[in-house]
C-alpha cells in the first residue's frame, strides 16, 4: 500500500495545486518518496527492534502509518503531505521489519518458512485489495484514496492480543550480544533479494507503455491493471507454496528456479508478445517472484542470533526498497538505449545470469 495506492491521485493533485509552479515536478515525489524513506529508516528500525519489545515497534509503527499515510486527508500544502509521506516511509520500515522479526521470534525450521510464504502472499493480496480500493475512491476525488490508510486501525486490537511481547525462549539460544553481525551469510542473500525487486519492479514502471501499444490509450488503464494483478495474483500463489519446496530444495536451489522462470517471462515479453500471452509472460514473473521473497527472508534468518535479527530484518528491508526506488531509474536509462523490447531482453539475460550463479552456488 506504501506507494501505489494514491496513484490515482496524483493528476487531482496537480490539478487541486496548479497555482504553486512546483507542482508538476513535486507530485511524483508524494508517490515514490516513501519508498526511499523507507530504505533509509529500515536499518535504523532494525536497532531499535533488538533493543527493545519489538511489538511496541510494530504497534508504533502502524499508529505512525495510519495517521502518516492518511495526511492527505486533512492537509493542504503540497509540502505538508510530502512529509507525511516520508513519514508514512519511516512507519513501513518499522512494520516490515518488526513483523520479520517477530516471525522468526515466534517460529522456526519448517513453520517459519510457510509463515513467511503466508506472508508474501497477503501482501499480493493486500496489494490488490487497497490499490484497487484506491482506484475506485480516485473517481470520488483526490483526497479519497487517502482514506485507505486508515484500514490498519482494524489490527491494533488485534496485535495487542494475539502477537507476543516477549520472544519465547527456545533450548540452547542466547542473546549473543556480543557477536558480530553475519554479513558474509547475509550479504549475498542481500544482492539476491535485490536483484529479484529490480527486475520484478520494471513491470509497473514500463509495462503500462506497452499495454498502451498494444490496446489503445483508452483502454490502457483497465488492460493494465489486470495484466499486473496477474502478476500479483501468481506471486501469492507461489509464495504458498514455498515451505513444501524447501523440504527438498536448497534456498539456492529455489532462487535459480524463481530466476529462471522470470527470465523465460521476460525475454518472452521481448518477442512483443500480444495481450493476452503478456499477461501469462507477467503472471510467470510474478510467480518467480513469489519463490524468491519468503525463500530469502527464512535463508536470511536461519543463521543469524536471535539479539540480531531486527538488523538482519532491517537490511532486508533496505536493500528490497532501494532496489524498487532503483527499478525506475535503470528502466529508463535501458529504454533511452535500446527501446521497450531491449530492456524487457536486458532483463532476460539478467535474470538469467543470475539464475546460472545460483545454480552453480546450489551445486556446490
Amino acid at each position: 500500500m506504501a506507494g501505489a495506492t494514491i496513484s490515482p491521485s496524483l493528476p487531482g493533485l496537480v490539478a487541486h495545486f496548479a497555482d504553486d509552479p512546483r507542482a508538476e515536478w513535486l507530485v511524483p515525489f508524494i508517490l515514490t518518496a516513501p519508498g526511499l524513506a523507507i530504505a533509509v529508516a529500515a536499518p535504523l528500525s532494525g536497532v531499535l527492534v533488538d533493543r527493545t519489545v519489538k511489538r511496541r515497534v510494530l504497534l508504533a509503527g502502524i499508529v505512525l502509518y495510519v495517521l502518516a499515510g492518511s495526511s492527505g486527508l486533512y492537509l493542504d500544502s503540497l509540502d505538508a503531505i510530502l512529509v507525511g509521506r516520508l513519514f508514512l516511509g519511516l512507519a513501513v520500515g518499522a512494520v516490515m521489519t518488526a513483523s520479520m522479526a517477530l516471525i522468526a521470534d515466534v517460529w522456526e525450521g519448517e513453520a517459519r518458512q510457510r509463515v513467511l510464504g503466508w506472508q508474501a502472499a497477503s501482501m499480493g493480496v493486500g496489494g490488490i485489495l487497497f490499490i484497487g480500493a484506491g482506484g475506485l475512491l480516485g473517481q470520488l476525488d483526490w483526497r479519497e484514496p487517502f482514506a485507505v490508510y486508515l484500514a490498519p486501525l482494524a489490527l491494533l486490537p488485534i496485535v495487542l492480543k494475539a502477537v507476543p511481547a516477549k520472544a519465547p525462549r527456545r533450548r540452547g539460544e542466547g542473546d549473543a550480544t556480543d557477536a558480530p553481525f553475519p554479513w558474509r551469510h547475509a550479504l549475498p542473500i542481500y544482492a539476491v533479494a535485490a536483484a529479484g525487486m529490480l527486475t520484478f519492479y520494471v513491470i509497473p514502471t514500463l509495462i503500462p507503455f506497452d499495454v498502451a501499444d498494444l490496446v489503445g490509450v483508452a483502454r490502457a488503464s483497465a488492460w493494465t491493471g489486470a495484466v499486473v494483478a496477474a502478476a500479483m495474483v501468481a506471486s501469492s500463489l507461489a509464495s504458498t507454496q514455498v515451505a513444501r519446496l524447501r523440504r527438498r530444495l536448497a534456498p539456492q536451489a529455489i532462487g535459480a528456479i524463481s530466476f529462471g522462470i522470470v527470465a523465460i517471462g521476460y525475454l518472452a515479453i521481448s518477442t512483443h508478445l500480444s495481450i493476452l500471452p503478456l499477461a501469462v509472460a507477467l503472471a510467470g514473473i510474478g510467480a518467480g517472484l513469489g519463490l524468491l521473497m519468503p525463500t530469502n527472508n527464512a535463508w536470511l534468518l536461519s543463521r543469524v542470533p536471535d539479539a540480531m535479527r531486527g538488523r538482519a530484518s532491517g537490511g532486508m528491508t533496505m536493500c528490497l526498497f532501494l532496489a524498487q526506488f532503483s527499478s525506475a531509474f535503470v528502466g529508463g536509462a535501458l529504454v533511452a538505449w535500446g527501446g521497450l523490447d531491449f530492456v524487457y531482453l536486458a532483463m532476460g539475460v539478467f535474470a538469467t545470469a543470475v539464475a546460472g550463479l545460483l545454480a552453480l552456488w546450489a551445486r556446490r
